[in-house]
């Protein structure tokens, strides 16, 4: 409920979307699809009295006792190391007593996994300047994740890169974010109170990186019924607010 009330549209395998494809298919599909991964490890299996690293012949290894813990989902693993993979942008929670080892373990991720006890009453929680800090960071993160994603998903983007390929020197997706970032006054707005752009500072960015005069670069970006400036005007109105 507090994701939907964020504008956020929750997916869970076997919940909101099924397959009949291998469950890491699946998750691997919608991974793809999504701009942000919540994890929750709640605890799952219970160990009464264990060992760690049993027996074990390693230099500087030693056993250790793993008692009155639990284990979470092998998911609350496999996911955030997939989303990790591809920079989506994670959040982790574990339980009290849930065993912090793998991708749990604190340093593993460069993200702040905090604990939380099922013991005492979850509302409070959420309202906890912690969960608001984290939630509101996490979602900073992943709107700005949809908006690279998207951006590199545009048909104008990709058609830039295409037109840096066929003169030798390909300008990578973040290269050209950032070049059009680069040109956005957020501070300053026009009368629609969107945010001020500069196509002339973005001309000269792509003339110097390409090596190409002002005349070759319009005549040789072609697509019909567009221009360099009017789709430089259409990528800042649509990514760039």
């Amino acid at each position: 409920m507090h994701l939907v009330q964020n504008d956020f549209k929750p997916e869970t395998l076997g919940v909101t979307f099924h397959d009949i494809s291998a469950p890491l298919e699946n998750i691997k599909k919608k991974m793809n699809e999504c701009f942000g991964l919540l994890s929750i490890a709640f605890r799952r299996a219970y160990i009464e009295k264990g060992t760690g690293k049993l027996n074990t012949d390693l230099e500087d290894q030693e056993e250790y006792p793993v008692s009155k813990k639990w284990l979470t989902s092998p998911y609350c693993q496999i996911e955030p190391s997939m989303a990790f993979q591809i920079g989506v942008p994670i959040l982790i929670f574990r339980e009290k007593e849930v065993i912090d080892d793998g991708i749990l373990q604190k340093g593993v991720l460069p993200y702040y996994m905090p604990e939380f006890d099922l013991n005492k009453p979850i509302d409070e929680y959420f309202e906890s300047n912690q969960w608001i800090d984290l939630f509101e960071a996490w979602k900073a993160l992943v709107l700005k994740y949809k908006t690279k994603k998207l951006f590199e998903e545009d048909d104008i983007i990709k058609h830039i890169i295409s037109y840096s390929i066929c003169e030798g020197k390909k300008i990578s997706f973040d290269e050209l974010y950032n070049m059009f970032n680069n040109t956005i006054d957020y501070d300053s707005k026009n009368y629609y109170g969107k945010s001020i752009n500069n196509y002339d500072q973005f001309l000269n960015q792509l003339k110097s990186r390409l090596g190409v005069n002002e005349s070759d670069l319009e005549a040789r970006y072609k697509i019909k019924g567009h221009s360099l400036n009017s789709d430089y005007i259409t990528i800042c109105t649509n990514f760039f607010d």
